[in-house]
């Protein structure tokens, strides 16, 4: 054999090998991952009742004009860990009835669409249970990011005509032209 189809069969082994990784890793992530997702099973409705208290302590926060800002960042972590949750719930059930398969599948959407599968899941198991669990902790999420995004929203507001009640002659120049 010459030296150049060494070569070329080196390279092409080491490619497959390295296309081989790229594909194994993740693989082996997401299987670690699934298993996390079972273990932090019972963990979730305790992560779950203390932000809600949190959800609940924010409250006065966000009644009080000054606060806003600070309740609208906090709503965001706490919509951050609802998220967190739903998404490990859906992967731990997606695992347990449909196995890896299941996971990858929607895995592969996207990476939430681990959501849709345990959705599909649970209808075609006929848990209704778990599907309730699962548009409860939905709603949760999106709740408290629409919370905080309608919060930040005020704040700046709020800012804004503060802002222009300070110094009106630099408002006029940086307020925005479709109020």
């Amino acid at each position: 054999m010459s030296m150049s189809k060494l070569t070329f069969v080196g390279g092409a082994a080491g490619g497959f090998i390295v296309l081989l990784a790229f594909l194994v890793i993740p693989i082996m992530l997401l299987m670690g991952a699934a298993k996390f997702s079972i273990w932090v099973l019972d963990w979730i409705p305790a992560a779950l009742g203390v932000s809600t208290l949190i959800c609940l302590v924010l409250v006065p926060l966000a009644l009080i004009p000054a606060t806003r800002g600070i309740a609208a960042n906090l709503f965001a972590l706490v919509s951050l860990i609802f998220g967190v949750c739903v998404w490990l719930y859906a992967l731990a059930f997606t695992y347990i009835e449909w196995g890896m398969v299941g996971v990858l599948f929607g895995v592969v959407i996207f990476g939430v669409g681990v959501v849709l599968t345990c959705a599909l899941a649970a209808i075609f198991s006929g848990t209704w249970v778990v599907l309730g669990n699962l548009v409860f902790l939905v709603a949760l999420f999106v709740g408290a990011r629409l919370l905080s995004a309608w919060l930040a929203h005020l704040a700046e507001q709020r800012l804004l005509r503060r802002e222009m009640r300070d110094y009106p002659s630099k408002a006029i120049i940086t307020q925005d032209s479709s109020d």
